[in-house]
C-alpha cells in the first residue's frame, strides 16, 4: 500500500471512529452512562541534510559525503485510541509506522505499521497488550539516552537500540506511583525475511524448543529529581537462513541494562551500561558505557551531549564517541537543531558516526565525523 493510500485510509478511519463514538452516545437509553471513545493520528517527521567523512571509498580511499536524511529521530505516523469499558478498565491499541521522508518508503523491513502493532487493555491492574511491540529493554534505556533512535548517539554502537522491538509478543506492565515494572515473551520475534536487524528472518510462532523466542523484563522507578532502571533481554536464533549469525536456537543475544539520571537545577545528567553475548559473532561479550547531559540554556534553546565507549572482551576491538546537538524551539511542535558525532575506532571496527543508509563505514580503526542540520516537527 503507497503510503499517500494509507494516511488517506488513516484519516478515514479517525473520522469514522469520531463518528461512531458519537453514534453510540446519542442512541444509548439516558439512564445508563456509556463509555467513551478516542482514536487520535499522531506522528514525527525529521529531515536535515549531513555532511560525513572518511566515508572507505576502495583499498585505502575514503571520500567526503552529503545527503540528506532524519537527523534526531526516525520518522514515523501512527493511530492511537482508547475505549472506556467501565470499572476502570479501557481498551486501547496503537498502529505505528516508520517511514522516510526522503524516498517516502517503509520501513523495519517493509511493514506498514513496523514500530508498534498492538492491541490490548489499560486499568488499575496493569496493562496486557498482545501484538508488535516494544520490549521491556526500550523502556529501561530510553529515559537516560536523549538521542534516542536518531542517526547519532547510542545507535551507532548497538544495532538493536532503535529496534528493541518483537513480533508475536504477550506484554504485561505494571505501574504504582513512579514505579514501574514489566515482562515481555515473543513467540517468534521476527517474522520478515531479510538482511538487517529490523528484518531478521526469524519468525518462530510453531518452531520447536525455543527458535526465535525472545523474553525480556524490567524494573524502573522515575522519579522528579532522580531515576534509575534495569533490564534483561534474550533473543534466541533460528535457522541457517536467520540474519545476525543467531543460526540456532541454541545460539543467543542476552543484553543486561543498568543505568539511571539525576537533575539539578533543570539540568538532566544520566549515566548506563549494557552488558551483552551475542553468540552470532567471534568476540560475544561487550561493554557499552555512557554518560549523557542536557542543560537548557534558554525556555527555547537546550544542548544534549554524550559520551559512549564500547569495548569487547579479549579483543582490541573497541569505539569512542562524542555527540553534542543543540535544538531550538519554534514551536511546541516544531523545533530546529545541528548535531554532531565525532567516532574513534580501534582494532578491526569499522563502525560509522551515522546510522542514516545507506551506512557510509570508514576504514577498520578509522575515525569519522556526521554533522546533520534540520527540523523536526510532530503532530
Amino acid at each position: 500500500m503507497k503510503y499517500r493510500t494509507a494516511m488517506c485510509v488513516c484519516a478515514a478511519l479517525v473520522c469514522t471512529s469520531s463518528a461512531w463514538a458519537q453514534d453510540e452516545e446519542e442512541d444509548a437509553p439516558p439512564a445508563q452512562p456509556v463509555g467513551g471513545s478516542m482514536v487520535t493520528l499522531y506522528g514525527l517527521i525529521d529531515q536535515g541534510v549531513e555532511f560525513v567523512n572518511n566515508v572507505a571509498n576502495g583499498k585505502n580511499k575514503t571520500a567526503n559525503g552529503w545527503r540528506t536524511g532524519d537527523g534526531t529521530a526516525t520518522s514515523y505516523f501512527g493511530i492511537r485510541g482508547s475505549e472506556d469499558l467501565g470499572g476502570g478498565i479501557k481498551a486501547i491499541f496503537d498502529l505505528q509506522g516508520g517511514f522516510s521522508p526522503t524516498t517516502g518508503a517503509s520501513r523495519q523491513g517493509g511493514r506498514l505499521f513496523g514500530r508498534q502493532s498492538y492491541v490490548g487493555l489499560d486499568g488499575k491492574y496493569g496493562r496486557l497488550t498482545f501484538g508488535r511491540q516494544y520490549t521491556m529493554r526500550f523502556f529501561a534505556t530510553s529515559f537516560i539516552n536523549p538521542f534516542g533512535t536518531g542517526a547519532q548517539g547510542l545507535t551507532t554502537l548497538d544495532n538493536g537500540i532503535a529496534n528493541a522491538r518483537a513480533d508475536n509478543s504477550v506484554s504485561y506492565r505494571y505501574f504504582l506511583g513512579d514505579f514501574e515494572g514489566g515482562v515481555n515473551y515473543s513467540f517468534g520475534r521476527d517474522a520478515v525475511a531479510g538482511n538487517s536487524n529490523v528484518a531478521s528472518n526469524c519468525p518462530g510462532q510453531t518452531t520447536p524448543s525455543n527458535e526465535c523466542r525472545e523474553y525480556s523484563a524490567m524494573v524502573k522507578y522515575e522519579g522528579h529529581t532522580w531515576g534509575v532502571a534495569s533490564s534483561y533481554e534474550r533473543n534466541y536464533g533460528g535457522t541457517s537462513a536467520t540474519w545476525g549469525g543467531l543460526t540456532s536456537p541454541k545460539l543467543t543475544d542476552s543484553r543486561f541494562t543498568l543505568g539511571g539520571y539525576f537533575i539539578i537545577h533543570k539540568a538532566k545528567f544520566g549515566i548506563g551500561w549494557i552488558k551483552r553475548d551475542d553468540e552470532g559473532i567471534s568476540t560475544p561479550k561487550s561493554n557499552l558505557l555512557w554518560v549523557t547531559g542536557t542543560i537548557p540554556v534558554t525556555p527555547f534553546f537546550h544542548i544534549d551531549g554524550m559520551v559512549a565507549d564500547l569495548r569487547y572482551e579479549h579483543s582490541p576491538n573497541k569505539a569512542l564517541i562524542e555527540v553534542l546537538r543543540g535544538e531550538y524551539l519554534l514551536s511546541k511542535r516544531t523545533l530546529l537543531y545541528v548535531t554532531g558525532e565525532h567516532i574513534h575506532n580501534s582494532g578491526n571496527l569499522a563502525l560509522a558516526a551515522t546510522t542514516l543508509t545507506p551506512v557510509p563505514t570508514p576504514t577498520a580503526g578509522g575515525s569519522q565525523i556526521s554533522i546533520i542540520a534540520g527540523i523536526r516537527h510532530t503532530f
